[in-house]
């Protein structure tokens, strides 16, 4: 059984709950780049790429973002944004996204 990614917004107390997108782990591939950059790249069916796509163009830039994988407790990321939707091949897409991890100064 996969595990799944969940992500949800930072902003907006009230709606924050209800800002958040959940998908399998199957079709989420992670990169760690310099500068504690997070390339987390999706390839999935249309309908899931369609929906990843709009949860994440409805966010602003330096977004707050809470990644949670597997129920294993969230991690603030900064939103820094998403590549244009690919076709790989009849009915599935690929897109993707780069956060940043927030880091606090003492």
């Amino acid at each position: 059984m996969a595990d799944n990614f969940v992500f949800r917004r930072g902003t907006g107390s009230k709606e924050k709950d209800k800002k958040l997108l959940e998908i399998s782990e199957e079709f989420i591939t992670l990169q760690n780049k310099r500068e504690n950059a997070l390339i987390v790249s999706f390839v999935a069916p249309v309908a899931d790429i369609t929906n990843v796509h709009n949860y994440f163009d409805d966010l602003h830039e330096l977004e707050p973002v809470f990644l949670e994988i597997a129920d294993a407790g969230a991690v603030e990321y900064t939103f820094r944004g998403i590549s244009p939707i690919k076709d790989v091949e009849d009915g599935v897409q690929e897109m993707s996204v780069t956060l940043q991890l927030k880091r606090e100064f003492l």
